[in-house]
Protein backbone atom coordinates (compact mmCIF):
# COMPACT_ATOMS: atom_id res chain seq x y z
CA UNK A 1 0.00 0.00 0.00
CA UNK A 2 2.77 2.49 1.06
CA UNK A 3 4.48 1.60 -2.49
CA UNK A 4 1.43 2.33 -4.59
CA UNK A 5 0.98 5.86 -2.71
CA UNK A 6 5.18 6.84 -3.07
CA UNK A 7 4.40 5.79 -6.63
CA UNK A 8 1.45 8.03 -7.36
CA UNK A 9 3.05 10.75 -5.66
CA UNK A 10 5.86 10.54 -7.79
CA UNK A 11 3.70 10.57 -10.93
CA UNK A 12 2.15 13.80 -9.95
CA UNK A 13 5.15 14.92 -8.76
CA UNK A 14 6.34 14.53 -12.45
CA UNK A 15 2.92 15.52 -14.52
CA UNK A 16 3.31 18.92 -11.87
CA UNK A 17 6.01 20.37 -14.09
CA UNK A 18 4.32 19.44 -17.19
CA UNK A 19 2.48 22.51 -19.18
CA UNK A 20 0.38 23.22 -21.91
CA UNK A 21 1.41 25.92 -24.28
CA UNK A 22 -1.62 28.76 -24.53
CA UNK A 23 -1.51 30.88 -27.73
CA UNK A 24 -1.68 34.53 -26.47
CA UNK A 25 -3.81 36.19 -29.08
CA UNK A 26 -7.74 34.32 -29.03
CA UNK A 27 -7.40 33.99 -33.23
CA UNK A 28 -4.19 32.35 -33.28
CA UNK A 29 -3.25 28.61 -34.02
CA UNK A 30 0.33 27.06 -33.55
CA UNK A 31 0.97 24.16 -35.26
CA UNK A 32 3.57 23.23 -33.84
CA UNK A 33 5.96 23.89 -36.48
CA UNK A 34 7.29 27.73 -35.87
CA UNK A 35 4.25 29.28 -38.01
CA UNK A 36 1.19 30.64 -35.92
CA UNK A 37 -2.05 31.17 -38.26
CA UNK A 38 -4.12 34.08 -38.10
CA UNK A 39 -6.41 35.99 -40.53
CA UNK A 40 -3.49 38.29 -41.43
CA UNK A 41 -1.17 35.47 -42.40
CA UNK A 42 -3.38 32.91 -44.01
CA UNK A 43 -2.17 32.56 -47.11
CA UNK A 44 1.72 32.33 -45.75
CA UNK A 45 1.05 29.55 -43.41
CA UNK A 46 -0.19 27.68 -46.00
CA UNK A 47 2.52 28.23 -48.04
CA UNK A 48 4.67 27.38 -45.00
CA UNK A 49 2.77 24.34 -43.84
CA UNK A 50 3.81 21.88 -47.21
CA UNK A 51 6.65 19.73 -45.44
CA UNK A 52 7.31 18.38 -48.38
CA UNK A 53 7.75 14.69 -47.20
CA UNK A 54 5.16 11.88 -48.58
CA UNK A 55 2.60 10.01 -47.03
CA UNK A 56 -0.85 11.10 -46.36
CA UNK A 57 -1.45 13.47 -44.26
CA UNK A 58 2.31 15.12 -44.39
CA UNK A 59 2.08 18.78 -43.77
CA UNK A 60 -1.49 18.92 -43.26
CA UNK A 61 -2.99 21.76 -41.11
CA UNK A 62 -6.05 22.78 -40.10
CA UNK A 63 -7.69 26.49 -41.47
CA UNK A 64 -9.88 27.27 -38.68
CA UNK A 65 -12.41 26.89 -41.32
CA UNK A 66 -11.08 29.91 -43.36
CA UNK A 67 -9.83 29.47 -47.12
CA UNK A 68 -6.63 31.24 -47.23
CA UNK A 69 -6.13 34.03 -49.39
CA UNK A 70 -4.64 32.09 -52.53
CA UNK A 71 -8.11 30.72 -53.58
CA UNK A 72 -10.34 33.60 -52.98
CA UNK A 73 -12.00 35.45 -55.74
CA UNK A 74 -14.14 34.91 -59.10
CA UNK A 75 -14.18 31.21 -61.22
CA UNK A 76 -15.54 30.68 -64.57
CA UNK A 77 -16.06 27.08 -65.80
CA UNK A 78 -15.71 28.99 -69.26
CA UNK A 79 -14.76 32.80 -70.38
CA UNK A 80 -18.31 34.04 -70.29
CA UNK A 81 -18.74 33.19 -66.78
CA UNK A 82 -16.69 35.86 -66.41
CA UNK A 83 -17.71 38.68 -68.33
CA UNK A 84 -21.65 37.91 -68.55
CA UNK A 85 -23.83 40.98 -68.10
CA UNK A 86 -27.18 39.12 -68.70
CA UNK A 87 -27.10 37.15 -65.51
CA UNK A 88 -26.35 33.90 -67.53
CA UNK A 89 -22.98 32.81 -66.11
CA UNK A 90 -23.75 29.60 -64.86
CA UNK A 91 -20.31 28.94 -64.70
CA UNK A 92 -19.55 31.31 -62.23
CA UNK A 93 -18.17 30.62 -58.91
CA UNK A 94 -17.67 33.22 -55.68
CA UNK A 95 -15.01 31.46 -53.44
CA UNK A 96 -14.71 33.73 -50.34
CA UNK A 97 -13.09 33.48 -46.98
CA UNK A 98 -16.37 31.67 -45.17
CA UNK A 99 -18.53 30.67 -48.20
CA UNK A 100 -18.58 29.46 -51.88
CA UNK A 101 -21.52 31.34 -54.44
CA UNK A 102 -22.40 29.88 -57.51
CA UNK A 103 -25.33 30.35 -59.61
CA UNK A 104 -28.46 29.05 -57.78
CA UNK A 105 -26.41 27.77 -54.64
CA UNK A 106 -24.47 28.89 -51.65
CA UNK A 107 -21.83 26.79 -50.03
CA UNK A 108 -20.60 27.34 -46.53
CA UNK A 109 -17.46 26.03 -44.46
CA UNK A 110 -18.41 23.08 -42.59
CA UNK A 111 -15.46 21.55 -42.42
CA UNK A 112 -11.94 22.62 -43.87
CA UNK A 113 -8.43 21.25 -43.53
CA UNK A 114 -5.21 21.81 -45.61
CA UNK A 115 -3.17 19.27 -47.17
CA UNK A 116 -0.42 21.49 -49.34
CA UNK A 117 -0.21 25.19 -50.29
CA UNK A 118 -2.11 24.36 -53.24
CA UNK A 119 -4.68 21.70 -52.11
CA UNK A 120 -7.87 21.68 -49.28
CA UNK A 121 -10.57 19.24 -48.62
CA UNK A 122 -13.40 20.73 -48.10
CA UNK A 123 -16.88 19.76 -46.39
CA UNK A 124 -19.20 22.74 -47.49
CA UNK A 125 -23.05 22.95 -46.56
CA UNK A 126 -24.68 23.71 -49.71
CA UNK A 127 -28.57 25.52 -49.42
CA UNK A 128 -30.06 26.44 -52.91
CA UNK A 129 -33.28 26.33 -54.70
CA UNK A 130 -35.07 25.25 -51.17
CA UNK A 131 -32.93 22.35 -50.44
CA UNK A 132 -30.09 21.57 -48.32
CA UNK A 133 -27.27 19.38 -48.63
CA UNK A 134 -23.49 18.65 -47.38
CA UNK A 135 -20.95 17.69 -49.92
CA UNK A 136 -17.37 17.13 -49.42
CA UNK A 137 -15.00 18.06 -52.17
CA UNK A 138 -11.48 18.91 -52.91
CA UNK A 139 -10.09 22.41 -54.28
CA UNK A 140 -7.04 22.31 -55.79
CA UNK A 141 -5.08 25.44 -57.34
CA UNK A 142 -2.91 24.77 -60.36
CA UNK A 143 -1.34 27.14 -63.17
CA UNK A 144 0.75 29.45 -60.63
CA UNK A 145 -3.09 30.19 -59.54
CA UNK A 146 -4.70 30.77 -62.10
CA UNK A 147 -7.01 27.51 -62.56
CA UNK A 148 -8.79 25.75 -59.83
CA UNK A 149 -9.93 22.29 -59.74
CA UNK A 150 -13.28 21.47 -57.51
CA UNK A 151 -14.93 17.57 -57.63
CA UNK A 152 -18.45 17.82 -57.16
CA UNK A 153 -20.79 14.53 -57.51
CA UNK A 154 -18.00 12.45 -59.31
CA UNK A 155 -17.59 15.42 -61.58
CA UNK A 156 -14.30 17.23 -61.91
CA UNK A 157 -14.76 21.32 -62.70
CA UNK A 158 -11.81 23.54 -63.81
CA UNK A 159 -12.26 26.47 -63.26
CA UNK A 160 -10.44 30.03 -64.29
CA UNK A 161 -9.61 32.74 -62.51
CA UNK A 162 -11.58 35.62 -63.24
CA UNK A 163 -9.64 38.89 -64.35
CA UNK A 164 -10.04 41.80 -62.11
Amino acid sequence: MVRHVIVTAAALALLGGCTIPIPEKENEIDYGNGALFNESNAADVVQSADSGSGGAGAGAIVLDGRIPAAFLGRWGLVPGDCTSTAGNNKGLMTVEPDRLTFYESRATIAKLEGISPTELRATLAFTGEGQEWTQETPLILENDGAALTRVADGQTLRYTRCGA
